[in-house]
């Protein structure tokens, strides 16, 4: 086994002055190429003194330039193989989980990204864009954008700012040209940040219209689809807004809410197609996240409208009276920017249907996953898996489907068009890209492939769940 230590400068004093002890990594998980492939580098950020072990003889692992470790594998004959790199700094510990394929596995990148509280890929793969929240004193956050090139794997830092100039919240989108956007909690909207380590908010829609969060962009950056925080002609809470070439404009809604009543909270704009052309969103009535779409013409619809139903039932309100209460039997989705296919063919949802039970006076609610093609306007339901969600679906119609709960922590792979089980997101990740990803979900396929995006929920000491993204990239050249 190797050992060695680094040095990294400086520290960081807790209350009461007492000193903080954290290891923060680059990357959590590496994975290597038969022939080895390219040397990876890691940056390291602990306090204090730190330390780090090779758990295998094949995995070579040195001290790099500045606070970073240098990671090789020597080429693999047999099959898939694993080992870890741990590392030390005070009473803080942290590990590497180093993959390397075997000799009849495709080459392929796998990028854990540990560090970020939220990321976002952009459609075609070229990067992958997040922030870094830190501690300044006791109370105050600082945010840092992050902006990684899956092409080179360079990293670019943009920050931090102080939680009074900007509170980061998800990053909602990337563009292919490398422009970030992410919600801003303390100033509403979001902010955009570029390459050169500049920023800026984007204008919101004329007429009055609240600031735009931005939440999809076509591969060529000249489509953004959003919401605003404030609607002046409908008196809605939010509206649906659509940019072309930098003019933003308002997209309609459907005539009545989800369950057929006067809207009072309106509908955000989700995700869009690559070429900008049909997009989908959610209602935010009551919790009911209705499903909305926008065909190409710019005509809006229910997604689903072929199995929608409607049924108005006598319900006790909260008095003990007698109202009218539509039940609804309808698509559903939540604040997820990936569920459409990138041709706009199809759209990934959940079918929930309603039952009442006037002796108890409650309403028992079940979810399906479900697929709508935009073309022939039919829906696809998998009411064999009962309590799943759709998260994606390709081109070809592949769909990702997982179970929800908390969250959701695995899932599935099916064909649309035949309503065949694929496997598990893990087994068809591996056979596909020779890379063994454990309990994770994925959320994004791009159009050729070749990358894949996702999370794992990991548990806190405190028990409770977060999430942790990641993606697949091809290897660096």
């Amino acid at each position: 086994m190797l050992v060695g230590s680094a040095l990294f400068a400086g520290c960081t004093t807790g209350p009461e002055g007492t000193e903080e002890h954290y290891i923060k990594l680059s990357d959590a998980v590496c994975t290597f190429t038969e022939d080895g492939g390219e040397t990876q580098v890691i940056d390291v950020r602990a306090n204090p003194e730190w330390s780090f072990e090779s758990g295998a003889s094949w995995l070579k692992v040195s001290e790099g330039e500045g606070s970073t470790l240098v990671v090789s594998a020597d080429p693999n004959t047999d099959g898939e193989r694993s080992a870890e790199i741990t590392l030390q700094a005070g009473e803080a510990t942290a590990s590497i989980r180093v993959y390397q394929l075997g000799f009849d596995r495709m080459n392929a990148r796998y990028r854990y990204l540990e560090d970020l509280n939220h990321a976002v890929m952009s459609p075609s793969g070229n990067y992958v864009g997040g922030f870094i929240t830190g501690l300044e004193g006791e109370n105050d956050f600082t945010f840092t954008a992050v902006i990684i090139d899956l092409e080179s794997d360079e990293r670019v830092e943009i920050g931090p700012y102080p939680e009074s100039l900007m509170g980061l919240e998800e990053a909602e989108v990337m563009t292919d040209q490398g422009t970030l956007y992410i919600s801003d909690y303390v100033n509403g909207g979001c902010v955009a940040f570029e390459l050169d380590g500049t920023y800026y908010r984007p204008e919101a829609v004329p007429g009055g219209y609240g600031p735009t969060v931005m939440q999809s962009v076509s591969a060529d950056g000249s489509v953004f689809v959003g919401y605003a925080e404030g609607d002046p002609v409908t008196g809605c809470m939010y509206a649906p807004v659509k940019y072309v070439d930098g003019v933003g404009t308002a997209l309609p809604l459907p005539e009545k809410s989800f369950r057929d009543e006067e809207w009072w909270a309106g509908v955000m704009v989700r995700g869009m197609s690559a070429d900008g052309s049909v997009a989908y969103g959610s209602s935010w009535e009551n919790y009911d996240y209705g499903m909305v779409w926008w065909d190409r013409d710019g005509n809006v619809d229910w997604v689903g409208s072929d199995l929608r139903k409607v049924t108005t039932v006598q319900r006790e309100d909260a008095l003990g009276n007698p109202v009218d209460y539509n039940l609804v039997d309808g698509m559903i989705c939540w604040a997820n920017q990936t569920q459409i296919s990138p041709d706009g063919t199809w759209i990934a949802g959940t079918y929930r249907t309603e039952e009442f039970n006037a002796e108890s006076n409650t309403v028992t609610q079940v979810n399906y996953p479900a697929f709508f093609n935009t073309e022939t306007r039919t829906t696809t339901v998998f009411d064999e898996y009962v309590g799943y969600v759709a998260l994606h679906v390709t081109d070809e119609g592949l769909g990702m489907i997982g179970l929800q709960g908390l969250g959701v922590t695995s899932g599935s792979v099916v064909d649309v068009k035949s309503k065949t089980l694929l496997g598990s997101m893990s087994e068809w990740i591996q056979e596909r890209y020779g890379i063994y990803v454990s309990g994770g979900v994925l959320t994004y396929v791009t159009p050729d492939a070749k990358s894949v995006f996702g999370y794992t929920l990991e548990i806190q000491e405190n028990g409770q769940p977060y999430t942790v993204y990641w993606y697949i990239a091809p290897p660096l050249n």
